[in-house]
């Protein structure tokens, strides 16, 4: 196990350092994992850089290699879809598409093989990983709020067949991230920060230019050093703690930090679980899937956006005497006060709707306008 760690502007020579600091070299078809999960309009420091991915085809291309970039379909609903061609054009990746050595795949048109587990059974693209020569896992440094981080681990979920990426959330999130690092494992790990990103991410995280890239061999070992210099107690982190205790890994040694004392990252701003609106109304992501969290995302932006027509959302949000609490997701263990206002969104919240005697919209997913009307007249009618 190794870490290789660059602070660079020119992405070019970082790659190269530390491919030769690892000693690493590609076989003659490379495989590129990137983070493409941003929908317009994509944040800073949401999706893989183009930057790093143009220095990362510029490297291997120097090589010899034949390059293949493959993502899966974003998660959707039927009023708010997003293709695999609007995400690669939302993220600056569609210029590939014509670049000699390099091709773009869909990975959700590959033949899948199930493996079993004991919460539930992954479909994966294992006959492409055995047919390339080099996986490598190219993932963002950023924040997430319902699993601290997002790195080199929460990265491979785009490999899963997407109703699986569902029901991951369905069961237990972080020890089917945990899992998927048992199944499969990259050649190489790069995590990069061109820009990374801090606060709620990853839908509401904000940028951090952090001109970082951190590469490894081993997952477990390279989100824990990662986590380590931006702050956190690795061990803390519970998919890191899963797949190290399944063997997909291990902790990167803490007592060689010292060495590492110039990368460490000041005021890292950390994930919280709530994202506040107004002053008096919150939402809770908890365990949800992408596509209630877009519902209640979009659902907010109208409010926004049209204040007029929604102006008593917008006055409750302000003043209303209650607190206003959305919460859409998987929220089983979660407590909640029995004076505020709870508005639960989506089947995986049935549970704890009917545990806190509140109404869900019983959706999966929920479609865009739905959620809106549900929620602001669940608003008007309770505060």
């Amino acid at each position: 196990m190794a870490i290789a760690i660059r602070k660079s502007k020119n992405a070019v020579k970082a790659i190269r350092d530390v491919m030769s600091e690892l000693d690493f070299n590609p076989g003659k078809t490379v495989y590129i994992k990137p983070n493409l999960s941003g929908r317009d309009p994509v944040l800073p420091g949401e999706n893989t850089s183009v930057e790093i991915m143009d220095a990362f085809i510029k490297v291997l291309r120097a090589r010899g290699c034949e390059i293949i970039i493959g993502h899966g379909e974003l998660l959707g609903s039927d009023d708010h879809y997003t293709s695999f061609d609007q995400s690669l054009k939302d993220a600056g990746f569609d210029k590939y598409k014509n670049l000699e050595g390099v091709k773009l795949i869909n990975l959700d048109d590959l033949n899948r093989t199930e493996v079993k587990g004991e919460e539930m059974a992954l479909h994966l693209p294992l006959e492409f990983l055995k047919e390339i020569d080099t996986y490598i896992n190219l993932a963002k440094i950023k924040t997430h709020m319902e699993t601290t981080v997002s790195f080199s681990l929460k990265n491979q979920m785009g490999l899963a067949a997407k109703m699986d990426r569902v029901m991951m959330h369905k069961t237990d999130l972080e020890k089917m991230i945990a899992r998927l690092g048992l199944c499969c494992r990259p050649h190489l790990n790069i995590l990069e920060g061109f820009p990374a990103m801090e606060n709620n991410g990853p839908h509401h995280g904000t940028r951090r230019d952090l001109d970082l890239i951190i590469a490894g061999t081993d997952m477990v070992e390279i989100d824990s050093f990662t986590a380590e210099i931006l702050g956190y107690d690795s061990k803390a982190i519970k998919h890191l703690k899963y797949a190290a205790a399944l063997g997909a890994g291990k902790y990167f040694d803490t007592s060689q930090l010292d060495k590492y004392k110039e990368f460490f990252v000041q005021g890292f701003r950390k994930a919280k679980n709530i994202y506040q609106f107004g002053l008096r109304m919150f939402a809770y992501p908890t365990y949800s899937c992408s596509r209630c969290i877009n519902a209640v995302n979009l659902a907010g932006r109208e409010f926004k956006k049209h204040p007029l027509k929604y102006w008593r959302v917008i006055f409750k949000a302000l003043f209303s005497r209650k607190k206003i609490n959305i919460v859409f997701g998987r929220a089983d263990e979660w407590k909640m006060p029995e004076e505020d206002i709870i508005i639960c969104v989506g089947q995986c919240s049935a549970k704890f709707a009917r545990a806190h005697k509140a109404r869900y919209l019983d959706k999966c997913p929920p479609g865009i306008e739905e959620t809106r009307n549900f929620i602001a007249n669940n608003i008007s009618k309770k505060s």
